[in-house]
């Protein structure tokens, strides 16, 4: 595919935008206040005021595979921006060095997409076990096995 100015712009500003939602998730994910014994609120509000374990549980999961998933996108973008920007006056050598590096990233980017699929089936065998049904809901089960 030959690279165009306007296809470059775009995988940039995909790039971009990647990284500001990324850098937002983990402000907020290190802003989280501390809602403990030393918070200054009355003691019979403080029980009321915090989440509960599996709350935090879940909503850990969720920030962790947003995470990871953007994170995996980034470098899938980065590599699509290697990919087009590829010279075509490279060596024999360097084109295999090129792409080895291209296949690398991208398999990095592929394995932590699925380990946030991992956190999320889990969250959801976590969900059913205390409800009582299967653990695993077999499209779930079959996605993972991929």
């Amino acid at each position: 595919m030959k690279q165009t100015s306007t296809e470059i712009s775009l995988l940039e500003s995909a790039l971009v935008a990647i990284e500001k939602v990324l850098a937002h998730a983990d402000s907020e994910l290190q802003g989280t206040p501390y809602l403990g014994p030393t918070a200054n609120m009355p003691l019979e509000l403080l029980d009321t005021a915090l989440p509960s374990d599996e709350e935090r549980v879940r909503g850990s999961a969720a920030q962790s595979a947003i995470s990871i998933c953007l994170s995996s996108a980034a470098a899938l973008v980065d590599v699509s921006q290697m990919l087009m920007a590829s010279r075509e006056d490279r060596s024999g050598t360097e084109i295999e060095r090129d792409w080895q590096a291209l296949v690398a990233h991208t398999k990095i980017a592929s394995r932590s997409a699925f380990r946030a699929a991992q956190i999320m089936a889990a969250q959801i065998s976590l969900m059913q076990s205390r409800e009582g049904r299967a653990v695993v809901a077999p499209a779930v089960e079959a996605s993972l096995a991929h």
